[in-house]
Order: C-alpha cells, then structure tokens, then sequence
C-alpha cells in the first residue's frame, strides 16, 4: 500500500484492502495512522496516494 513497512495486506475489494491498512497501521504504526485520520481526503497528497493505490489495484492480476 505504499506504507513505511513491508507487511503483506489482503482485501477482496479496495474498501477491504484499505480498511486493513488502517488495522495494520492502527496497531502497529499508531503515529502514522493518526496522521493519517488528520489528514483530509482532499488534500493533494492523500488525493496522489489513493489515485496510485486504485492504479497499482486495477494492474494487480486476480489470484482467486
């Protein structure tokens, strides 16, 4: 997802990837995950980071 580790995530949907992002990084990287709630989804660089994250989504083949 682009995070500052390497822990492999899962999810059957964006929604579902994206949420267990937030439990890795809420349990493991609390500071990271706080700023990100500041932060605002409008914001130019939360905008950039979920435009290369359905990008990278939409390229990664299916492996159900």
């Amino acid at each position: 997802m682009g995070g500052m580790c390497d822990m492999k995530l899962t999810g059957a949907t964006t929604d579902e990837m994206m949420g267990n992002g937030m439990k890795h990084a809420e349990a493991a990287h609390p500071e990271m995950a706080a700023m990100i709630k500041a932060t605002p989804k409008d914001d130019p660089k939360m905008v950039a980071w979920n435009d290369k994250f359905m990008k990278d989504w939409a390229a990664t083949p299916d492996t159900a």
